[in-house]
């Protein structure tokens, strides 16, 4: 191939995107495509999809587009033109050669068999799979998912994949041929560890696979990786590492990487020339800038230079509890507070670890981590005097969890009155006890130690009363918070005490 080959894109009237252009260099290296939320990345990069599966079109944009909508490839004097004609995508130059790369195109959340398989495993996280079932994932895998989260090739040394695709399938009904790890004595899918876990396994999976096809298919020309939200879930050392990673991938295997990112972390660690940020202009047209700075980057994307105290909890539940703490204790006036949720109780000490060593939050930000209740005797036994995360200032909720406070209260030792004004609050399409009885009548529920199981089915009534997950959440964590408000005083002492400082 000549050296500086460059990519034409031009799309027309598609989402929010009346015209754009632009030239990508098809070059060995990595390259960040960034701008505001709503701006067009994600379209952007589903369009170019199409240069790495030549459905892609078809599938992503099935019922988007007009018979004004255009899409536009230019690359080594070939042209590509698709037009959608009849409510389907049609290829303008049937007579000639489409424009193909090898490579892979990572949607993150949106895209993807994995995230199918989520929807059947998300009540099952203890999985019935059997060891003899798995054998040891690959070594790249595994050394990248550890250096890469945790600094340590070998922290995920147990990580094992179901042997075939015809056991997965076959057996399991899995769409994909997932990853298992063991912890306390049982074997979880990948889709029940952290979200950071998830996606850098299916990233890392993607990246292998293409290694292995170009070997084997002996390909000596570049391949194209295209990655959507790269940043997505991890925190931000983890952020730097994938980048390293992503530059060393490339030169070694003749890799042209494309991310799209809001990660200052990120974005701050590569060059100018490297940048392609996409604005509107004041008539509202979109705009490419390039060579881009940093700070001119990412000058928007945030609204702030920092926070003042930054609080990490387990999860979004056990954010809405802090929040709520905060905000009617009027605990945030003139100063700027973050909650952040970071998946199990280790993950948050980690990722408290790293911002505090590495300076990540800045030198003036405090920062403290609230843990379940359920954690604090295994964490105070773990973490002695002198170890690791001693000295991290941490806290925990009077509650084991918001999921298995409602499972003791509902099931395990009934509290009639609050079952009461719980169902009369939220629950009109059907009664509380109609719910609880179901729930206790299928055999699932017997292995649901940690209420999800309950809070899903919970979840579900709401929702066929119109009421959205995430509402139904903030407002059954303040119900609770109110309810046994007494045991939340020595919380809010902490938290009015350590934001006073």
């Amino acid at each position: 191939m000549n050296n500086h080959q460059i990519i034409e894109l031009e799309i027309k009237n598609l989402r929010n995107i009346k015209q754009f252009s632009i030239e990508l260099p098809f070059e060995e290296g990595v390259y960040a495509i960034t701008g505001e939320n709503g701006i067009g990345k994600s379209t952007i990069f589903s369009v170019l999809a199409q240069l790495v599966s030549k459905n892609a079109l078809k599938t992503l944009f099935k019922v988007i587009g007009d018979e004004n909508s255009e899409i536009k490839f230019k690359f080594d004097g070939k042209e590509n033109t698709w037009l959608k004609k009849l409510g389907k995508w049609t290829y303008s130059h049937q007579k000639e050669e489409g424009i193909i790369f090898h490579g892979f195109f990572e949607g993150s959340f949106m895209f993807g068999s994995r995230f199918s398989d989520v929807h059947r495993l998300i009540l099952n996280r203890d999985y019935p799979v059997k060891e003899f079932e798995l054998r040891d994932a690959n070594i790249f895998i595994i050394k990248n998912l550890g250096k890469i989260l945790r600094n340590n090739e070998n922290f995920y040394s147990g990580l094992k994949k179901i042997k075939t695709k015809k056991l997965a399938q076959e057996i399991y009904r899995f769409e994909g041929q997932p990853y298992f790890i063991k912890r306390e004595g049982h074997w979880f899918a990948q889709f029940f560890m952290s979200s950071g876990e998830l996606l850098l396994i299916g990233l890392l999976n993607f990246i292998n696979e293409t290694i292995n096809s170009k070997k084997r298919k002996k390909i000596d020309t570049k391949s194209l990786i295209l990655i959507d939200e790269i940043e997505l879930a991890l925190h931000p050392s983890a952020q730097a590492r994938l980048l390293l990673f992503l530059n060393d991938i490339s030169r070694e295997h003749g890799f042209c990487i494309y991310f799209a990112t809001h990660s200052i972390q990120i974005i701050n660690h590569i060059k100018p020339q490297i940048i392609y940020h996409i604005q509107r202009d004041i008539a509202g047209n979109i705009e490419l800038i390039n060579p881009c700075y940093p700070a001119y980057a990412t000058r928007n994307l945030y609204t702030n230079d920092g926070f003042d105290f930054i609080f990490l909890v387990e999860d979004e539940l056990a954010k809405y509890i802090v929040d709520k703490i905060i905000d009617l204790n009027n605990l945030r006036i003139n100063k700027l507070v973050k909650i952040l949720p970071c998946g199990g109780w280790e993950q948050v000490l980690a990722m408290h670890y790293d911002m505090m060593d590495s300076k990540l939050a800045g030198k003036d930000c405090k920062i403290s981590s609230i843990l379940d209740g359920d954690v604090k005797e295994q964490c105070e036994k773990k973490y002695l005097v002198g170890s690791k995360y001693f000295a991290l200032e941490k806290h925990y909720l009077p509650i084991p969890s918001i999921e298995k406070f409602l499972k003791k209260k509902f099931i395990d030792t009934p509290d009639a009155e609050l079952a009461r004004q719980i169902g009369d609050k939220f629950f009109h399409y059907e009664s509380i006890n109609l719910i609880l009885e179901s729930y206790r009548n299928n055999p699932k529920s017997q292995n649901d130690k940690d209420g999800k199981r309950l809070f899903q089915d919970l979840i579900k009534s709401v929702e066929k009363q119109g009421i959205s997950e995430k509402n139904f959440k903030s407002d059954i964590c303040m119900f609770i918070y109110q309810y046994t408000k007494d045991t939340f005083r020595d919380l809010e002492g902490f938290l009015r005490g350590w934001l006073q400082r």
